[in-house]
């Protein structure tokens, strides 16, 4: 992992040019996701800072989870112009394998300050215990 100190540079390390390359390849970049599991579920959290609740689909297929959206850059005004353009805006997809024993039938979703929280319960026995 890159050492903090690192990141303010590299602009200037690399130059102007990596900077657009890397606004370029931006749409090919996956969200950023977090996967946590208990006894009882998985949870999975994607940043999705700059969506909205209906830009967003959650899917599946094949036992993969697919969190699908879209970030639309505000409008300017006629007088404004572009100084520095680094936020992502475009299509996004996400998709993640969902493991055997988590039940896809039961999915939880919301989508709260800028994060999409999936959680996956634990399939149960015919008992009904996990």
């Amino acid at each position: 992992m890159p050492k903090s100190h690192f990141y303010p540079h590299v602009k200037e390390m690399m130059g102007k040019d990596f900077a657009e390359l890397l606004r370029e390849i931006a749409p090919f970049v996956e969200p950023r996701a977090d996967l946590i599991k208990t006894n009882h579920r998985l949870t999975i959290t994607i940043d999705a800072a700059g969506a909205r609740a209906e830009d967003m689909s959650i899917s599946q297929k094949n036992r993969t989870l697919i969190i699908e959206g879209k970030i639309t850059p505000q409008p300017m005004e006629e007088e404004q112009e572009w100084i520095a353009r680094e936020r992502f805006y475009g299509p996004f997809k996400r998709e993640i394998a969902i493991p055997e024993e988590y039940d896809l039938h039961q999915i939880h979703a919301k989508f709260e300050s800028g994060i999409v929280t999936v959680t996956v319960p634990h399939r149960t026995n015919e008992k009904g215990e996990e």
